[in-house]
C-alpha cells in the first residue's frame, strides 16, 4: 500500500490537547475530549473554520428535535444548507503490515499486524431483523442492516466513534493496524457506487478513520471536512468543575456516566454546573449541526467522534433507554459505535443506536 503523512511532527508538537483519552486494553482512563480546546484551523484539511457563520442555522432551544424516533424535522433546519468547504484526497493507507486469517471458531478474522496477534475482527452475530418502522431503538443495530433497510428517498448520517487507536490519549494518538482494518471493515459494510461526504474532528485518527472507511467502500478518493463541534468536549459546560468531580470518584467515567444517566448515590448532589442539559444539549447538536450541515450535503454521510462526545450522544438519543451505564458494570461505547440519523421524505426522523463491529458496547 502507499504510505501518506497524515500530519508533520512539528504540527502534532504545535497542538496542545490535554484530554483524548478511550478504553484501552480494559485500563480505565479519561474519557476522549472533555478538556479538548478548539485547534487552529491548520491541524486538519476541510477545517470548521471554513464555515461561515449562519444566522440561518436553527437555534438548539426554541427548534429541537426530542429523542423519539418520529420526530419532524424543523423545517429550516430541513432546508437551510450552510455553505461547507470539502477537501477531496486521494485514499491511500499507511502500511502496518497486516495478515487476516479466518478464525477457526465462529465467524471473522484473525488479525496479525507486523507479525504480532493484534486482535479478531468478529462479525455481527445477531440475525434478528431490524425493523426500519420501530418507534424506537434501545439496543445497537449493526450498521449493515440500517444501510440495507435505507430506502432511496432517505437520508442518513453515520455518527461514529473512530476506530482503534495507539496508547497515547493525545494528539498524536494515531490509529492501530487494528484500527485501520476495523474501519475498512466498516466500510466494506456500506460498500456502493453511491458518493458518501466524510465529516469528523480536527484530531488525525478521526480522519484516519474516515479515509480507511473510504477505501472499504471501494472508493479511490474521499470528500471531507473537518469541524470543531466533533472534538469532543460539546456536553461539557465547565471542565474545572468536572475535573473536580472526576477527583472524587476512581474512575472518570463513572463522572460522565452518572450525569448522562441522571443517577446519583445521594440525590443532593449532581454534575449539572459542569455539564449541559444532556437533552437540551443533545437536540441542540443534532438541529445545529447534523441536520442543518451534515444532511443537506449527501444523501449518505458518515461523521466520525470521540466517546466523550459519541457516550452521552447515543444515551440522548435513545431517551436514556440504552442500556450502557458504566457506573453500573463498566460498560462504555465501543469504537465505531454511536448514532444512526436517518431522515425520512416526510421530515421525520428516526435515532438508532450504530454498530459498526460485532458490539456496542465495550468494558472499560
Amino acid at each position: 500500500m502507499k504510505k501518506i503523512a497524515l500530519l508533520p511532527i512539528s504540527l502534532f508538537a504545535a497542538l496542545s490537547i490535554t484530554a483524548c483519552g478511550d478504553s484501552e486494553s480494559g485500563n480505565p482512563v479519561t474519557p476522549e475530549g472533555g478538556s479538548q480546546p478548539a485547534l487552529s484551523s491548520e491541524a486538519l484539511p476541510g477545517s470548521s473554520d471554513a464555515l461561515p457563520t449562519s444566522s440561518a442555522t436553527v437555534p438548539g432551544s426554541s427548534e429541537t428535535v426530542p429523542p423519539a424516533s418520529s420526530a419532524a424535522v424543523p423545517a429550516s433546519s430541513a432546508t437551510v444548507e450552510v455553505p461547507v468547504e470539502f477537501t477531496t484526497d486521494a485514499v491511500a493507507l499507511p502500511d502496518m503490515g497486516c495478515t487476516s486469517e479466518p478464525l477457526s471458531f465462529g465467524s471473522g478474522v484473525k488479525l496479525t499486524c507486523n507479525g504480532e496477534y493484534v486482535g479478531n475482527i468478529l462479525e455481527d452475530s445477531d440475525t434478528s431483523p431490524f425493523d426500519p418502522n420501530a418507534a424506537a431503538y434501545t439496543s445497537f443495530v449493526g450498521i449493515k442492516k440500517i444501510f440495507a433497510a435505507l430506502q432511496p428517498t432517505d437520508k442518513a448520517v453515520f455518527i461514529l466513534r473512530h476506530a482503534h487507536r495507539t496508547s497515547s490519549t493525545d494528539v498524536d494518538g494515531v490509529l492501530t493496524g487494528l484500527g485501520y482494518e476495523q474501519a475498512i471493515t466498516v466500510g466494506k459494510q456500506i460498500a456502493g457506487t453511491e458518493e458518501i461526504k466524510y465529516w469528523h474532528s480536527e484530531i488525525p485518527r478521526t480522519m484516519q478513520t474516515s479515509m480507511a472507511i473510504a477505501q472499504g467502500r471501494g472508493q479511490t478518493e474521499f470528500s471531507h471536512v473537518a469541524l470543531k463541534e466533533l472534538n469532543g468536549g460539546w456536553f461539557e459546560k465547565d471542565h474545572a468543575k468536572v475535573e473536580e468531580y472526576n477527583a472524587t470518584v476512581s474512575s472518570s467515567y463513572d463522572v460522565v456516566s452518572r450525569w448522562a444517566y441522571n443517577e446519583y448515590p445521594d440525590p443532593t448532589v449532581n454534575y449539572n454546573e459542569g455539564f449541559y442539559d444532556l437533552m437540551e444539549r443533545g437536540a441542540q447538536f443534532m438541529n445545529e449541526v447534523i441536520l442543518a450541515k451534515v444532511v443537506p450535503q449527501s444523501r449518505i454521510s458518515v461523521v466520525v467522534s470521540h466517546d466523550q462526545m459519541l457516550y452521552p450522544l447515543t444515551i440522548f438519543a435513545t431517551n436514556r433507554m440504552l442500556e450502557m451505564k458504566h457506573h453500573e458494570d463498566k460498560s462504555w461505547l465501543n469504537f465505531l459505535a454511536g448514532v444512526a440519523v436517518i431522515v425520512h421524505a416526510d421530515g421525520s426522523i428516526k435515532y438508532v443506536p450504530v454498530m459498526g463491529l460485532d458490539e456496542g458496547t465495550m468494558s472499560s
